[in-house]
């Protein structure tokens, strides 16, 4: 009888991880940055990588069309004093349907570079970036994909 009561909720936490991993698969960009080490007191350039989805593209930082979404990414920096972001240059990307439409695109993996200064320790920074993916057919509502990166300073 136990056996029979264990079973749906086995069959939940699968269901559950099958959910989380569906819903990670939606956001169509990972980051792939998970910790920093840095220098203290010294100004040092650090690159957060992320990851577009194979078949989406995300538009860039400087879109060419005022009406689409840019990447940007918004950070609460704590302790770190973040001097600068440098967004990659986007690529060429035409669209197949409507007009045929020339994009400036995130496709595949790209780098946001920052210029940072940290005291000693350790902390979190934290933050989200916003942006929009689309396939070859359609756009997706703009999303957050949250930004939390494991920071040591020595």
């Amino acid at each position: 009888m136990f056996a029979l009561l264990a079973m749906p909720i086995c069959a939940q936490l699968q269901l559950g991880s099958l959910d989380r991993a569906a819903q990670a698969k939606k956001q169509h960009v990972e980051l792939l940055t998970d910790s920093l080490q840095l220098t203290a007191n010294k100004p040092q350039d650090v690159e957060l990588r992320f990851r577009v989805e194979p078949g989406f593209h995300i538009n860039s930082h400087t879109p060419k069309d005022e009406l689409l979404i840019p990447t940007v990414l918004k950070l609460d920096p704590g302790s770190l004093h973040i001097a600068n972001e440098q967004y990659p240059s986007g690529q060429h990307f035409r669209l197949q349907v409507g007009n045929g439409e020339d994009l400036d695109v995130y496709q595949g993996d790209f780098r946001v570079m920052l210029r940072v200064e940290a005291p000693k320790g350790a902390t979190t920074l934290t933050g989200s970036l916003r942006y929009q993916a689309c396939d070859t057919a359609s756009c997706f509502p703009a999303k957050l994909l949250p930004v939390q990166i494991a920071v040591t300073v020595r």
